[in-house]
């Protein structure tokens, strides 16, 4: 008779298991680090539009029409998801883009968050010249994470995924901000 027997059936299975419960992790951390890394690229272009705006203008934009990039996305207003104080901001399905320029509370950034997985309502933000913020270096990008209201742990993306450092808490509380490597 030829064939396998249950045991060597079950062997195999246990072996397939085991094998998908640590490869899975590390594909999902993988797929993250793809997203993350479109998103850091897309906030460097915004970034860079800003700056062209300021020096041809002297102010930093208030809307996405101000700037000489297409980021292709729908309109989203001055709605954020994620608590920002926004101008304007464009998104789709897995992330938003703000063009966060506070002129009241002089802060001027180029802000990005995922709006839904594990990691909602974390991303990137370039801060620009002319921010009045203590504990950032103006003209660099950070990890931050929108930490109200959720259950996550602190750091389980800008830390684990980005391999950030933590800097400082900001905007009353809201937001954490790690040093991107």
């Amino acid at each position: 008779m030829k064939g396998f027997t249950l045991i060597e059936l079950l062997v195999v299975v246990l072996i397939i298991g085991i094998l998908s419960s640590v490869a899975l992790p590390q594909y999902t951390k993988a797929v993250w680090k793809a997203r993350a890394a479109e998103l850091r690229t897309v906030t460097r272009a915004l970034a860079t539009a800003q700056e062209s705006f300021f020096m041809a203008n002297g102010t930093y934009p208030r809307s996405f029409d101000e700037l000489d990039i297409d980021v292709n996305l729908p309109n989203k207003g001055r709605n954020s998801q994620c608590g920002l104080t926004t101008q304007d901001s464009r998104g789709n399905d897995t992330y938003e883009l703000v063009v966060n320029n506070n002129f009241r509370f002089p802060h001027y950034l180029s802000s990005s968050l995922f709006i839904d997985g594990p990691y909602k309502c974390a991303g990137f933000t370039f801060v620009h010249p002319q921010t009045r913020a203590k504990n950032f270096t103006e003209n660099k990008m950070y990890c931050w994470e929108y930490i109200i209201g959720f259950k996550k742990p602190a750091g389980s993306f800008c830390e684990k995924v980005m391999q950030g450092k933590y800097v400082t808490t900001w905007s009353e509380g809201y937001y954490r901000m790690y040093e991107l490597p």
